[in-house]
């Protein structure tokens, strides 16, 4: 059941990523205000969560898989790269942005590299599902509030991350199920 719903999720990243734009973006990109205070806030959040998040926690990652000798960090750290991969089929799909800028748009990187560290730690911790959500959403919105990207672009980064990281996180053991990464939020099976 986790591969399937896995599958679906990377299925609907692929799809969402295949227009131009949407009537969601445009209609997002035209409605949301951005007053100078919003700017500012969303340019120190940019700042924080992106890309540098993702290396400092992969440099963290790696020391502490190195000095403990932990098979399940090692893997941990496969894991957060192979969710931060992601970030590279903004070549293919070559979505511009709401600005101008060198790179293309789909999916956010920023969105990737937060929700890379944030599936990598909810799979290790077992725990921390809604703040990992809060974290994703703030670092997309940010984008979003600066123009740097449509709001496909930051959803489809979630939807690939969280799709790619399900497969992953499977195909290394580090979960069976993805009950086991939400247990609180999923009603108990019934047995016959």
């Amino acid at each position: 059941m986790t591969r399937a719903f896995a599958a679906v999720l990377v299925i609907s990243w692929i799809l969402l990523g295949l227009p131009e734009t949407t009537a969601l973006d445009v209609w997002a990109h035209d409605v949301l205000p951005r007053p100078d205070w919003l700017r500012a806030a969303a340019f120190a959040v940019s700042l924080v969560l992106g890309p540098t998040v993702g290396w400092a926690f992969a440099a963290v990652l790696s020391v502490l898989a190195w000095r403990r000798r932990d098979p399940r960090l090692w893997k941990a750290l496969a894991l957060h790269a192979l969710c931060c991969a992601t970030i590279f089929t903004r070549f293919l799909f070559d979505r511009v942005r709401p600005v101008e800028y060198h790179l293309p748009s789909y999916p956010s990187g920023h969105t990737v590299a937060v929700a890379s560290v944030c599936f990598t730690l909810v799979v290790l911790l077992r725990r921390g599902v809604l703040w990992a959500v809060l974290a994703v959403l703030v670092a997309g919105f940010a984008r979003v509030v600066l123009e740097m990207h449509w709001v496909t672009d930051v959803l489809g980064a979630a939807l690939g991350v969280t799709g790619v990281g399900l497969l992953a996180a499977t195909a290394l053991g580090l979960v069976t199920s993805g009950r086991e990464l939400v247990p609180h939020l999923v009603r108990p099976r019934r047995h016959p």
